[in-house]
């Protein structure tokens, strides 16, 4: 069953369609040169969310399964891709959901995977692959506004002032994590890791900024007198700097496989 952080996510589900961003196309090219997939593949996708990661599965006419236990979300969804007959839509977790094993050429989870406990993960992940078959793991980070030094200062301040002492500053991903993010998979018994890194930026408005920190559970679920101050305050330095903010963003993908002999 959902908890209720994610219950709360579910919530901004129209929100979290507007404003987290689309893959790079490039992303889904990796993931197909390392597993090819057709009409004849069947594909697991975890947490599928509003389906911004499925349409390029679902164009490969492969059979996909989705779980997505967020009603609100899957509800998008369903508008999202509902001209794709090749689409099974399940309103349940990874926990929850009842499959053989070996039963998929590829599984992958798109910013998603962080909701379940990381071996439990990795190893009901690598029950239901076929021997041979992928996992894709990827995920995207929001980076600061790298331009506006002035405004990414003023919003660090605001973070330490309002969420229990702030952030702390943001490393974002590089090639040198790969060892670091390739070992997680390895541990669970996965071979054949790769590892790839991309880079691009979104830029917001005060509004669509604050629609975007409105699908951030941690920052819904501070107090109301905390919450309030720290938007009201992004907002003002937004307007205050030029009125837009730029979102540095990171995306690590990590692939890897099942024993072939398994």
């Amino acid at each position: 069953m959902p908890t209720e952080f994610q219950r709360n996510f579910d919530r901004q589900a129209e929100g979290y369609d507007l404003a987290r961003p689309e893959y790079p196309p490039e992303l889904y090219s990796d993931i197909f040169a390392y597993c090819p997939i057709d009409e004849s593949s069947r594909v697991l996708e975890i947490g599928l969310g509003t389906g911004k990661a499925s349409g390029p599965v679902l164009e490969t006419g492969c059979s996909l399964t989705g779980l997505e236990p967020g009603g609100n979300l899957g509800d998008l969804a369903k508008k999202r891709l509902g001209g794709y007959e090749n689409l099974d839509l399940r309103g349940l977790t990874l926990q929850d959901y009842d499959c053989p094993d070996n039963a998929f050429d590829l599984v992958y989870a798109a910013t998603a995977f962080h909701w379940i406990p990381e071996e439990y993960g990795y190893r009901r992940v690598y029950d239901l692959l076929r021997p041979g078959g992928t996992f894709a793991r990827f995920a995207y980070h929001a980076g600061p506004d790298r331009g506006r030094r002035e405004l990414t200062g003023e919003v660090y301040e605001l973070y330490r002032r309002h969420m229990n002492g702030g952030k702390g500053e943001y490393r974002p991903l590089t090639r040198s994590d790969s060892g670091r993010l390739l070992a997680v998979p390895q541990k669970y018994g996965f071979t054949d890791a790769k590892f790839h890194l991309y880079e691009f930026t979104k830029d917001f408005n005060a509004g669509e900024y604050m629609g975007l920190l409105r699908t951030y559970p941690d920052h819904m679920s501070l107090e109301p007198q905390s919450r309030e101050g720290l938007f009201h305050g992004i907002y003002d330095a937004i307007e205050r700097h030029g009125g837009v903010m730029t979102v540095y963003y990171t995306v690590d993908l990590e692939l890897a496989r099942k024993s072939a002999g398994q």
